[in-house]
């Protein structure tokens, strides 16, 4: 399963370096355009918010996998080491579960804008292939989260 997370760790980093540095030149372009030539680039901010979706959608799958996300022990957890398993598991399903819906739920929608045709209103372009990339990241983010429950499983301790 390693070889399998080094590859999709390594094309989501490209993925999203290459999204952030079309940010940036787009930005350049747009700033430079309004300045200096007094036009900006026609669409910057749908394609800024398409851009966007690229990274925070990889992003949380490249958080996920690292373990980064912000974690808060709300309660202290009984019954020791098998205490911090059980709510290790818990967190892990819970969150596996609620990525499962969300990438469900955008499927339909993805499905919905592909019928519909579904367009952003400056460029004209379709809305349904962004919304297939963020449910796949999803479905995606929801098998990392179970990978890592599986791993923590078979793992002595439950907490690294």
């Amino acid at each position: 399963m390693k070889p399998i997370f080094s590859l999709l760790i390594a094309g989501l980093r490209r993925l999203t370096e290459l999204c952030m540095a079309a940010l940036a030149l787009l930005t350049l372009a747009d700033v430079l355009g309004r300045y200096v030539f007094n036009v900006s680039v026609m669409g910057s901010v749908e394609l800024t918010e398409i851009l966007m979706v690229g990274v925070i959608f990889c992003g949380i799958v490249l958080a996920t996998m690292k373990r980064e996300h912000v974690v808060v022990d709300l309660l202290p957890l009984p019954f020791g080491e098998m205490g911090a398993r059980v709510a290790n598991t818990a967190t892990h399903l819970l969150a596996a579960g609620i990525s499962a819906l969300l990438a469900v739920v955008s499927w339909s929608q993805a499905e919905s804008a592909l019928e519909y045709g579904d367009q952003t209103t400056m460029l004209g372009l379709p809305l349904a292939p962004v919304v297939y990339f963020m449910s796949i990241m999803l479905f995606i983010n929801t098998a990392v989260q179970l990978g890592l429950l599986y791993k923590d499983l078979h793992r002595e301790t439950a907490h690294d």
